[in-house]
């Protein structure tokens, strides 16, 4: 690897030599990512018209699944649990996968003399990770990507970070020359490795037009074992167009926490239910003074994140207290859903988890509570449909208004989930099933997925460390 930073530094040395300037952004402003929804037609992972609305689902279902397998790995390997053991014990047999729920498009770079002197890239969207990172010309390993690899050594603003320039880079993110690397292994054996740049991220703001910002990313040299899920689309007719990965983690590295003031260390999101047709995407990542949540008379509430004393994570844990179906608590005991001092349990919000995960001794006290609610109704139940264990047939014309809420009481804040798409999935025109799974292992964290998320603004402050969340219809624009 030393060879490949030796012929990178060579041929990028004369853009880092004639950077004069670092183009500013005015902290009052804000901006905006575009959310490209998977089964949205702009999605480049989208898989064409023949899906039908249960293939759809059971993708969602093997996405949630494996994101689960893939967080509790990553869990055990960051855990003081796993100092003392090997590795290759606690890895879970998962590769990241590639297809998950959120992709966006990000401006990077700038290229005098061109139509546009931004270049496009998509990034996969992952709360759960910090890095942020894409591959680089002069790599020596890559998966396959339609764009080219990102052109470096044509871009004005970029330059190489040097050790002595920034207070992460020391000890082995040093090469013998001084440069700043990056390595980020993801828990099933995926790899990518380069050194850290500094680069301009042309965004879009509420305000109209683009916002320029100077960030650190990963410049990726080699990647390794993406195969299985990245850059294999051209084998199914499809094009190849993600790059990389947008780190939205907790983390010093990731990219909210690079933004600083200029994005005031807050994101937010407001996402769509999932429906039988997704021709577009009007769902939006919003920084700094776009990211704004509540209107007159609308109420706020606002529960801290829960920060692990030992063990280094990017992960949103929260502190879940208890759990309600429609008007009844289930009065899980106290510290149910803690997070340990080996890194399980606990309780995670997570964009990139399509429906929620949980143990399956809370799943089943909450099921029987959802039992009974149509119980009482008259309604049949007629047990596991597909992946769903606990599904209900729908008498004509049933009222919406009748579904049980959920609520999940979080530290100084209840998570009402009211909203029946939210908490049900509908199979066909009369089976409708809890949308939620069951996990055996007892060390699985309580992973609150995206479509329990859905119509409701979610903030997240990664500077005074807590989550607010409010009721929001998200299909407009949001």
């Amino acid at each position: 690897m030393e060879r490949t930073f030796f012929i990178f530094l060579l041929t990028i040395t004369h853009v880092s030599l004639i950077l004069n300037s670092v183009i500013a952004v005015n902290s009052k402003k804000g901006f905006s990512i575009k959310m490209i929804h998977i089964d949205s037609k702009e999605s480049p992972l989208y898989q064409g018209d023949h899906l039908t609305p249960h293939d759809r689902l059971q993708r969602l279902v093997e996405q949630s699944k494996a994101r689960a397998r893939y967080m509790e790995s990553q869990i055990l390997l960051r855990s003081n649990a796993t100092q003392s053991m090997n590795p290759d014990v606690v890895r879970l047999p998962v590769v990241y996968d590639a297809k998950t729920f959120y992709v966006a498009t990000v401006g990077l770079g700038t290229f005098p003399g061109q139509q546009k002197t931004f270049m496009n890239y998509y990034l996969m969207i992952d709360t759960g990770s910090d890095q942020t990172w894409l591959q680089c010309e002069g790599a020596d390993q890559t998966f396959k990507q339609d764009m080219p690899l990102y052109p470096s050594r044509s871009s004005t603003t970029f330059r190489i970070v040097y050790c002595n320039t920034h207070p992460l880079c020391t000890g082995d993110r040093c090469t013998k020359d001084g440069v700043c690397t990056y390595e980020t292994i993801y828990a099933g054996g995926s790899v990518t490795f380069g050194v850290v740049a500094e680069e301009i991220f042309t965004l879009g703001s509420d305000t109209g037009g683009f916002e320029s910002i100077q960030l650190h990313m990963g410049c990726g040299l080699v990647q390794q074992n993406f195969d299985t899920s990245w850059g294999n689309n051209h084998l199914y007719g499809k094009h190849d167009l993600i790059t990389g990965i947008l780190g939205l983690g907790s983390g010093q590295w990731s990219f909210i926490s690079q933004l600083g003031a200029t994005g005031q260390g807050k994101f937010s999101y407001c996402l769509e239910a999932f429906n039988s047709k997704i021709e577009g995407s009007d769902t939006y990542l919003r920084f700094g003074a776009d990211a704004t949540i509540g209107h007159v008379g609308q109420e706020v509430y606002k529960t801290p994140f829960v920060v692990p004393k030992l063990f280094k994570t990017s992960l949103y844990y929260l502190n879940l207290e208890d759990i309600s179906v429609g008007n009844t608590r289930i009065r899980f005991p106290r510290g149910t859903f803690e997070l340990n001092s080996q890194g399980t349990g606990g309780c995670i919000i997570d964009s990139g988890t399509p429906i929620s995960i949980m143990y399956r001794g809370h799943f089943n006290k909450v099921a029987n509570l959802v039992k009974a609610h149509f119980n009482g109704l008259g309604v049949e139940y007629v047990g596991k449909r597909y992946s769903f264990e606990v599904c209900f047939r729908l008498p004509g014309k049933f009222d919406t208004a009748k579904f049980p809420s959920l609520t999940l009481h979080f530290q100084s804040a209840n998570f009402v989930i009211s909203d029946y798409k939210a908490n049900f999935v509908t199979l066909d025109f009369e089976t409708v099933c809890l949308g939620i799974f069951p996990k055996d292992e007892y060390t699985t964290p309580f992973l609150l997925g995206a479509l329990q998320q859905v119509n409701k603004r979610i903030l997240y402050n990664v500077m005074d460390q807590s989550l607010s969340f409010t009721d929001e219809y998200c299909e407009l624009g949001s």
